[in-house]
């Protein structure tokens, strides 16, 4: 229940503030605005403010705004404060607002997460020594050692496996030259170019930190929470090898699609031994058997200046994760099925609220970004198929002519239906799996 209702109050919030960006823009306009409600459904209380009413309606989903000439079904007057009468570039104005207004809202969350203050693993704050290599990486082709220290990297020193991580995120296509202390010697080796993560772009080198095999969390429903297995529990073994690291754990779990293996565990001083089957992430590609290792974790401030500036900077980064899965789902290199509908949004919407403050508005803001850009693409019944329309009148000197445009918008409602439809059936299929 507390789930369903952050949920409500957060999306809400989201909608409420894309139809103030069509407000905004139809009022500035000179657009005559017959009704702006918060909410939906029935009308709770109103006042009407000129020729607009001003409404709190019963259903709290966000709210809507209603213009004069706004719909092709009503007759036109022809009157110049028309939606219908404006000019092109006025009705695009005012189209483009409300995704506009999701995207700055999302750009201006952001930071204030960094003031409040971030959940971050403490192991970011500890020093670079390398704890993992993985086989076949960049790093361990360049020589790189677990217990090598590294000192700087392109020529800058880096304290801490945050000053690592950043470098080797931001930099997927270029070598990164490295100095390590390695035993008694200091040597610089090159990375070579890193591989790209499946998502967003960013380079991974194949170094990590040493984080011990012990659970930290079970997912529900996964292979690992089937077998028994419990948070706490410490991993010793795969199918007999010893295990002395959580990325050995994550190698082999990734590597081992469908195929059974023997995890042993340390539990209250006894050795328990389940057969668990990874399953395939759709999205990674690896396999997977939902757990999450156990780290400790600190909250960090910034100030105002370093704020805005990692605000903008992670913004820019979902900006380009939201890009790139776009671009993947067109081109068919990524499944329909890793998409998720409105349980899972429900879902991961309740967990960061429980997190915490500062994660809830988080992933408000991604979620907003996500809503504007998303509202952008040139599909009918969303923003962006609107600005197709008007495109085409720009170009044509005319309005495309209303059963032409009566089509187009049904045939674009049937496509958003058919993928809530499969987005949900999504949602079901992890909630029974």
């Amino acid at each position: 229940m507390y789930t369903l209702f952050v949920f409500i109050i957060c999306i809400g919030i989201l909608i409420f503030v894309h139809e103030l960006g069509h407000f905004i823009a139809a009022r500035i306009r000179g657009i005559r605005v017959l009704k702006f409600s918060l909410g939906f459904g029935p009308k709770i209380i109103g006042k009407k403010i000129g020729d607009t009413e001003y409404l709190i309606s019963a259903l709290p989903l966000g709210g809507y705004v209603k213009m004069a000439g706004e719909n092709m079904t009503d007759v036109s007057t022809n009157a110049p404060d028309e939606f219908s009468s404006k000019s092109v570039s006025d009705r695009a104005t005012v189209v483009l607002a409300g995704p506009l207004m999701n995207i700055i809202v999302s750009f201006l969350l952001m930071p204030l997460v960094f003031f409040i203050g971030i959940n971050m693993p403490a192991f970011l704050e500890e020093p670079p020594i390398v704890g993992w290599v993985e086989d076949g990486s960049p790093a361990s082709n360049a020589g790189v050692m677990v217990g090598d220290r590294i000192i700087k990297m392109d020529n800058k020193h880096v304290s801490d496996w945050e000053d690592v991580v950043t470098v080797i995120s931001t930099k997927p296509e270029l070598g990164i030259k490295i100095e390590i202390e390695s035993g008694n010697e200091i040597k610089e080796v090159l990375l070579a170019r890193g591989e790209e993560t499946q998502v967003g772009g960013g380079g991974y080198a194949g170094i990590l930190p040493d984080l011990p095999p012990v659970i930290g969390k079970i997912n529900k429903g996964y292979p690992a929470e089937k077998a028994g297995f419990r948070e706490g529990d410490r991993i010793v073994s795969l199918d007999g090898n010893p295990v002395i690291s959580w990325y050995q754990v994550s190698s082999y779990i990734r590597s081992h699609v469908d195929k059974d293996i023997v995890i042993t565990v340390k539990r209250d001083n006894e050795e328990v031994t389940a057969a668990v089957k990874p399953m395939k992430d759709q999205a990674a590609g690896y396999g997977v058997i939902g757990i999450i290792n156990q780290q400790k974790t600190l909250v960090k401030k910034f100030g105002v200046i370093e704020s805005i500036t990692h605000g903008l900077g992670r913004m820019y980064e979902l900006t380009k994760l939201t890009f790139d899965v776009l671009k993947r789902l067109f081109s068919l290199k990524l499944s329909i099925e890793t998409l998720g509908g409105p349980i899972m949004i429900a879902k991961l919407t309740g967990e960061a609220a429980q997190s915490g403050i500062s994660d809830l508005i988080a992933f408000m803001a991604f979620m907003s970004l996500q809503l504007g850009i998303l509202n952008l693409l040139p599909m009918p019944v969303l923003d962006g198929g609107w600005i197709v329309f008007l495109i085409i009148e720009k170009i044509k000197g005319s309005p495309l002519n209303k059963k032409t445009m009566e089509v187009a918008q049904t045939v674009g409602f049937a496509l958003l239906i058919t993928l809530i439809i499969i987005v949900s059936y999504n949602d079901i299929l992890r909630v029974f799996r």
